[in-house]
């Protein structure tokens, strides 16, 4: 599942770049990009992280849950991101089984998402945050600040 960004074609709109000209930054085909920013495909965790940092904004504002727009100077960690999903899931006091059922990923997914051994895809981590009132660049090791005002769409 996929998910489209608004705030991703507007950012690039707003600095009168082409799709191309994003392509070219993120060093993909040109002919990906487009595919991501109109939710097609998902786009992955390390391309979110990349624009965020060419926009110099969160990730919560790139993706619309927060208005916040400032930016943080630490990279993306995905071994900080398995703990910070293992936390989350203990402070709410629920198993891997409640919180994959919660989320409708199921115990077994979770719990590799948790783990480490499968790299959590963005739509569902975007899901986990909506969910539970947690910023994406929180559980992204990319802030120490769990706040975000999620905003209504």
């Amino acid at each position: 599942m996929a998910i489209f960004f608004k705030r991703i074609h507007d950012l690039r709109v707003d600095n009168d770049l082409k799709q191309k000209d994003v392509a070219l930054m993120l060093k993909v085909n040109v002919n990906t990009y487009p595919h991501w920013e109109s939710g097609m495909y998902e786009m992955p965790i390390e391309m979110i992280d990349k624009l965020s940092k060419f926009y110099n904004c969160t990730i919560d504002y790139l993706t619309g849950l927060s208005n916040y727009r400032g930016s943080f100077k630490k990279n993306y960690n995905s071994d900080e991101l398995c703990l910070r999903l293992k936390r989350l899931r203990k402070e709410r006091h629920l198993s891997q089984e409640e919180i994959g059922n919660i989320l409708g990923f199921g115990q077994m997914n979770y719990s590799r998402y948790e783990t480490g051994k499968v790299l959590i895809p963005f739509s569902k981590l975007y899901l986990i945050a909506k969910k539970f009132n947690v910023s994406l660049d929180y559980l992204m090791g990319k802030s120490d600040d769990k706040n975000i005002e999620i905003l209504v769409h």
